[in-house]
């Protein structure tokens, strides 16, 4: 095991079955309501694509969300450039679907926020979908500087789109950048309400390397 291994990230509880998620480093976990242990995943340490000369790097649970509209748990970690994967919500251990792209923070100090909530209407059907929201800190690692600080992600299961930037229309995404690289955000908390999305963050008051 790593070095960092059992350290709790984040817990999530069914509404509808009660069941109980947990995920930790390295760890992920699967409880009844009387916290009896259902089902353990191992996910690290593995070796890393931002670490190849380590033999091992632990890998933070960085997201851990029920989508209760294809009743599946969705897990990402900071190993591999942050990417997320798919689970069974009835065994954690099924894997249903990985993905290869970077979405959260690729390290375990950096912070990550992520709820599910309505997107943006499609503007042809005007029909309004479930995205993901995903608010990550910079951490400069490898191709991570692509992940945008703030962004909607796709819940659609065709492969093609799981996961990718949500967009409105064939030319407009939804996600927003900033100066990554001197302006820091540390995310603690997301959601939504009343058709529009927040997140809380600390940061300095401006990107001004002496602002407090």
């Amino acid at each position: 095991n790593g070095a960092g291994s059992g350290r709790f990230n984040h817990l999530v509880v069914d509404k509808n079955t009660g069941q109980i998620y947990v995920g930790a480093v390295n760890q992920l976990y699967q409880l009844t309501q009387d916290l009896q242990v259902v089902q353990y995943e191992m996910t690290g340490p593995q070796i890393d694509l931002n670490n190849s000369m380590k033999p091992l790097t632990d890998n933070y649970n960085k997201v851990l969300v029920i989508d209760y509209t294809t009743k599946r748990l969705i897990t990402c970690g900071s190993i591999l450039e942050g990417k997320c994967s798919l689970r069974s919500l009835q065994n954690i251990s099924d894997k249903i679907q990985s993905v290869s792209e970077a979405v959260v923070a690729n390290n375990g100090e950096a912070s990550t926020v992520a709820f599910i909530a309505p997107g943006p209407p499609d503007p042809i059907t005007n029909t309004i979908q479930q995205v993901m929201y995903v608010g990550a800190t910079f951490t400069g690692n490898s191709t991570y500087r692509n992940v945008p600080s703030i962004a909607s992600r796709s819940l659609d299961l065709d492969p093609d789109n799981l996961f990718e930037i949500a967009t409105s229309d064939a030319n407009t995404g939804t996600k927003m950048s900033v100066t990554q690289t001197s302006y820091i955000i540390n995310y603690v908390y997301g959601f939504s309400s009343e058709g529009f999305s927040y997140f809380l963050t600390t940061q300095r008051k401006t990107v001004n390397d002496t602002s407090p």
